[in-house]
């Protein structure tokens, strides 16, 4: 069963937000919604195309915790609801 915040496209792979992936779940980069935050992104030595891996989310659900770029950073809620990253679907 495919979780329905999902945004599926036809190449069997989902698109969804930082902050929907569950904890040690990755993808890559696609796409980022805000111009600031594609710049923060740039100065950490990340790019569309990297590889990102929710590494742990706080108690209280801000900040994650986010592998990227070699180093693990923390990074707000709202951060990452504005960062695309392209997830296999897992089908049963």
């Amino acid at each position: 069963m495919v979780d329905p915040t999902c945004r599926s496209d036809i190449c069997g792979m989902a698109l969804k937000r930082i902050s929907e992936l569950k904890a040690n779940e990755s993808g890559q980069i696609e796409r980022v919604d805000c111009s600031d935050a594609m710049v923060a992104l740039m100065e950490l030595g990340c790019a569309v195309g990297e590889t990102v891996e929710l590494r742990h989310v706080a108690p209280l659900g801000d900040p994650l915790a986010v592998a990227m770029g070699g180093q693990v950073v923390a990074m707000r809620r709202k951060q990452a609801c504005e960062v695309w990253v392209r997830v296999p679907e897992i089908s049963w």
